[in-house]
């Protein structure tokens, strides 16, 4: 199911089915990130947490970052395929013994900080972050 996708300004975003094809070959956790054009809480997440250089380095270097337009007709599919209650959410995969396992998730906006923070708790978990 293709659909038309946009990537934040910061970083490297990949949709979704490249996301998970590229942390399969490469041993990453996938950051699946659902968002929304007019959610508030995804802008706020987008201009003060997700475009920090601090976070922005810290997800190119250990995560593979798919973007998910929870509007679009692939975005609401994975949205109820993962039971996202609204935006922005953030869910974690790794692929482990053939199939991918959910890690962790959070949803709604939060600090820098708290962020990094659990990014970190993820990685612990996840195993492949290295």
């Amino acid at each position: 199911m293709a659909a038309a996708w946009a990537a934040p300004d910061f970083g490297r975003w990949y949709p979704y089915g490249m996301a998970l094809n590229l942390a399969q070959s490469h041993g990453r956790v996938v950051m699946v990130y659902f968002h929304s054009p007019h959610c508030p809480y995804c802008d706020q997440m987008n201009t003060f947490v997700l475009s920090d250089p601090q976070v922005s380095s810290f997800l190119e270097d250990r995560f593979v970052v798919a973007s998910v337009d929870t509007e679009t007709p692939e975005g609401q599919e994975l949205s109820r395929r993962y039971r996202v209650p609204g935006t922005p959410t953030f869910v974690f995969l790794v692929f482990r013994k053939g199939a991918w396992e959910e890690v962790g998730r959070f949803f709604g906006s939060r600090p820098r900080a708290q962020f990094l923070l659990e990014l970190r708790q993820i990685c612990a978990k996840g195993g492949a972050c290295e």
